[in-house]
């Protein structure tokens, strides 16, 4: 077994063994789509659109009629000096005068600059009011901070009256007779919700599921089909994939720097209400944001199974929904409309709530695909962890023995007297939010509890190879005590390690399922499988726990079977002829 396990062929033989199992095939690209839909679900599921050319009224409208006000939050600032407006300051204050002042020349830049976004520049003419109000609003800063405050007010008037000229001339009209005609500008309100570490994944993810046709593609065109130079372009394939995220994702940060929000957007509802007249919107084919809600449509079921009816005032006609008559006062209540915004399916379209809403009518599809990426990470990381925590103090306690596997062999049987899900229930519990995070406390506390399996199965392994033949001769040649734990042990002890690290996985999802279902998970907005099916314990919301509970299963399931099949590959006895 030992001199199979060294060679370079061992490998390929498990491989082999692994795609000669469909179950094993199955699970794996189950597990792959579940973590895809989790990877992209702000391109499947938001509120925000890729691709908006449209004219903003209200936002420029709060920009015009901002900057007055702005500019005399200047002068007030400058009028009361550093030493005064310091003195009055709260001893929990965060900006002192100089951070007020910088605060107020960024709200002036941000302003001007959305206004420029939406004016034609046949508009500025000759005078460009807009850059002659910046420059004074920055140079009487400027002024006022180098201790020149006879000009720093003189500026400061200066840009109060363009201000104001600002707020009376700049005044928007959509027919440009009393006001100014307003040109359609580009932007791309998802992907600037995108940060570099979500481009990162989506990248890495990409090249993951084209894996099978780029992979044969650089086989055949550097390998040419020798096996050895196959085995030798794997570790740079992996280099390659990664590097290349990273430069994608180093690329994205410089580019966008997006930054992830967990508000509701807005987009649809101005475009509805006509605050935002828009020429082109491209919304994700989900086009509902997880913290997005519809008070006319809390607990709606899935509108496929066609329960209820609407009119088309957005009021419910038939089915459960529709507002009972008390039958002592004969009083009606009048309901709350069900709001159909801009790209939305239908009131009554079978595709408008595929799973459903909950109880405040966020869309459950669209949470289930964005609560993958807590549950989803939660198992995964936690399972790396207590792998690589398992394995080291494993492995420290086979290869020396001695004194050192009977006190690190007596910490694990303490570890392993504590109930391990009370423990965990009980430290997230007494953690501050505010401080750790719950997601942050979940992996650490299972990874710190959960380590004691791994740790006992690499022991063992390492008690029966260290007596090895090839163990000896390492020894014998004077290879460092590292070298022989981690380049010569450690891969032939790797199997078993790889199969608890499969189920483990299983498990760290199943106890932050539990942990957010009892309320210490994550908390609102963010969703997550187990916070879901929290939701409504009712058995008239079904779906609530139906289909939650169903990803739950399905990933445990898969994950299982992964770990089996690993398990089996590993195995001489068991391998597949």
């Amino acid at each position: 077994m030992s001199e199979r396990a060294y060679s370079k062929d061992y490998w390929d033989l498990v491989l082999d063994q692994l795609g000669r199992r469909s179950l094993f095939k199955l699970a794996l690209a189950v597990l792959a789509l579940l973590y895809g839909t989790a990877i992209y679900a702000p391109l499947l599921g938001s509120d925000r659109p890729y691709v908006l050319e449209a004219v903003n009224y209200e936002e420029y409208g709060v920009a015009q009629r901002t900057l007055y006000p702005v500019t005399l939050s200047v002068g007030r600032l400058i009028r009361q000096g550093r030493e005064e407006y310091e003195a009055g300051l709260p001893d929990d204050a965060t900006l002192d005068w100089d951070g007020a002042l910088a605060a107020e020349v960024d709200g002036a830049r941000h302003m001007t600059r959305t206004m420029r976004r939406f004016l034609p520049p046949a508009a500025m003419g000759e005078e460009d009011v807009l850059a002659a109000y910046l420059t004074r609003v920055e140079g009487a800063v400027a002024a006022a901070r180098s201790g020149e405050l006879g000009a720093a007010e003189a500026l400061a008037d200066e840009a109060k009256a363009l201000a104001k000229r600002i707020r009376t001339e700049y005044a928007a009209s959509r027919d440009a007779e009393d006001g100014r005609a307003l040109v359609p500008a580009t932007s791309h309100p998802l992907w600037t919700s995108i940060t570099a570490s979500e481009f990162f994944f989506m990248v890495l993810w990409a090249f993951v599921l084209a894996w099978p046709l780029w992979n044969r593609v650089v086989n055949r065109a550097v390998a040419r089909g020798d096996r050895e130079r196959v085995r030798a372009l794997r570790k740079k394939k992996l280099a390659l994939v990664l590097g290349v995220s990273a430069l994608a994702a180093g690329l994205w940060k410089v580019q966008v720097d997006g930054s992830m929000t967990f508000d509701a957007a807005t987009f649809k509802q101005g475009i509805s209400s006509g605050a935002i007249v828009a020429e082109r919107a491209v919304f994700p084919p989900v086009p509902y944001g997880f913290a997005e809600m519809n008070s006319g449509e809390n607990f709606r079921p899935p509108t496929w199974m066609a329960n209820a009816e609407i009119d088309t005032e957005g009021y419910y006609v038939r089915g459960p929904r529709v507002p009972k008559v008390d039958p002592v006062t004969g009083f009606r209540p009048p309901g709350a409309p069900v709001d159909e915004r801009h790209a939305e399916p239908l009131r009554n379209s079978e595709w408008r709530h595929a799973l459903g809403t909950d109880s405040v009518g966020r869309d459950l599809l669209v949470r289930m695909l964005w609560g993958g990426r807590v549950s989803l990470s939660v198992g995964l990381v936690s399972a790396v962890l207590l792998v690589l925590i398992g394995t080291t103090i494993g492995a420290c306690a086979g290869y020396f023995g001695g004194r050192v596997d009977l006190v690190l062999s007596r910490f694990m049987e303490v570890v392993l007297c504590f109930p391990a899900f009370f423990l965990i229930l009980m430290v997230v519990a007494f953690t501050d939010p505010s401080v750790v995070s719950p997601i942050i406390a979940i992996v650490v506390v299972i990874a710190c509890v959960r380590w004691t399996g791994v740790a006992r199965l690499t022991r063992g392994e390492f008690l029966r190879l260290r007596e090895q033949e090839f163990t000896l001769a390492a020894r014998a040649t004077g290879v460092p005590t590292h070298r022989i734990i981690f380049r010569h042990i450690l891969p032939n002890a790797i199997g078993p390690i790889l199969v608890a690290g499969a189920f483990s996985v299983a498990a760290g999802i199943l106890t932050e399922s539990a942990l957010s279902f009892l309320g210490f998970g994550v908390k609102h907005p963010i969703p997550s499988w187990g916070s879901l099916v929290n939701e409504s314990r009712s058995a008239e919301h079904w779906w609530i726990q139906l289909f939650p509970g169903l990803v739950i299963f399905v990933t445990v399931v898969c994950y299982n079977l992964v770990g089996e099949a690993i398990r089996d590959a590993v195995d001489p006895k068991m391998q597949v002829q």
